[in-house]
């Protein structure tokens, strides 16, 4: 067995060593939940600039889409006012034709912008579904403990208050070992 001394210096040291792995363990814990949080910002970076171009994508295929329709129904008015004028038509035929034409460039026009502004709304509640997933991967990180210097002399203090009897003097040559 040893002698008092030498078990307060080996649970002094064994402390120390406690204390620096639980320190090294939440440094490694505290790297480990600093990587899968830049992880998840990146992933959602990445993600929102996706989601911009297709954004964009949608909104110059829409005017792309809305440039046609009106070329076509200008074509399909000057075809219509061509052919009246060869035929010899006039009048309210005429103006009826003219007006299908506009009415069904309007519908065209109406059901494209709707269709486009549903394509948006699904891509920003993509954009929320991408921050909400990143704020889930944020609140699943592993709590770091720290260490705590006061718990590991409390521990110490304990142990040797458990195998050492001081005597109640700080010569230590007084101190025995409990049995």
């Amino acid at each position: 067995m040893c002698e008092p001394t030498t078990m307060v210096m080996m649970q002094v040291a064994s402390g120390m060593m406690t204390y620096m792995a639980a320190q090294d363990a939440a440094d490694a814990q505290t790297k480990q939940n600093q990587a899968y949080a830049n992880d998840a910002q990146a992933s959602h970076e990445r993600e929102m600039k996706m989601l911009d171009r297709r954004m964009e994508e949608e909104k110059t295929a829409s005017v792309q889409a809305e440039q046609d329709v009106i070329a076509d129904a200008r074509e399909k008015k000057a075809t219509a006012i061509a052919s009246a004028g060869e035929s010899g038509v006039s009048g309210i035929s005429v103006e009826a034709v003219l007006n299908e034409v506009d009415y069904q460039e309007g519908t065209i026009l109406s059901r494209n912008l709707g269709s486009t502004k549903n394509k948006l709304a699904s891509l920003t509640d993509d954009k929320e579904k991408s921050y909400a997933t990143m704020v889930s991967r944020f609140n699943s990180l592993k709590p770091v403990t720290q260490p705590s210097f006061l718990g590991t002399a409390l521990e110490v203090g304990a142990g040797l208050s458990q195998t050492v009897d001081f005597k109640g003097t700080t010569d230590n040559s007084k101190w025995e070992l409990r049995t």
